[in-house]
C-alpha cells in the first residue's frame, strides 16, 4: 500500500474511536419514553418495515442487475 493511503486510513481509525471514545463520556440529553413508545409501535405495526425491507431488497437487485453486462444473441453462440 502506498504510504498516503495507510496515512489515511490510520487518520480515519483516529477520528473513529476519539469520536467514540468522546461519545461514551457525553450523558445523553434526551428523554426515553418518547423513544421506547416509538420502539413500541414500530414493533407492534412490523409491516410497514417489512415493506420498507422488500423494496430495498428489490432496489438491490436491480441495481446489481443494471451493473451486470447486458446478454446479446451474439454471446450466446
Amino acid at each position: 500500500m502506498k504510504r498516503e493511503r495507510v496515512a489515511w486510513i490510520g487518520s480515519i481509525a483516529v477520528l473513529l474511536i476519539g469520536g467514540w471514545l468522546v461519545g461514551r463520556q457525553i450523558p445523553p440529553r434526551f428523554d426515553y419514553t418518547a423513544t421506547a413508545s416509538f420502539r413500541w409501535w414500530f414493533w407492534e405495526y412490523r409491516a410497514l418495515d417489512l415493506a420498507v425491507q422488500v423494496g430495498l431488497m428489490f432496489a438491490g437487485a436491480l441495481g446489481i442487475a443494471a451493473l451486470l453486462p447486458s446478454r446479446t444473441d451474439e454471446d450466446e453462440c
